[in-house]
């Protein structure tokens, strides 16, 4: 079942580390830019198994006061 997650980060985290995480994302996910911002991104998650990977990292990061996310309804 495909899952749309919805990642915005924050205007305090270096473009070379936003790069680097969306990077980490696209390992085991279809990751998007939503805008020229380089802030916005749309992550397509096709696996149960990678969805769980991709929460455990999103939630991680938005512990660090890095991202904000959400996942979009089904």
């Amino acid at each position: 079942m495909e899952r749309i997650v919805h990642v915005t980060f924050g205007v305090h985290v270096s473009l070379d580390s936003v790069a680097s995480m969306v990077t980490a994302l696209g390992a085991c996910a279809m990751v998007r830019a939503t805008d020229d911002s380089q802030r916005g991104y749309v992550v397509t998650v096709q696996r149960p198994s990678a969805m769980a990977h991709v929460e455990r990292r999103l939630a991680e990061w938005e512990k660090y006061g890095f991202i904000s996310w959400r996942v979009a309804a089904p």
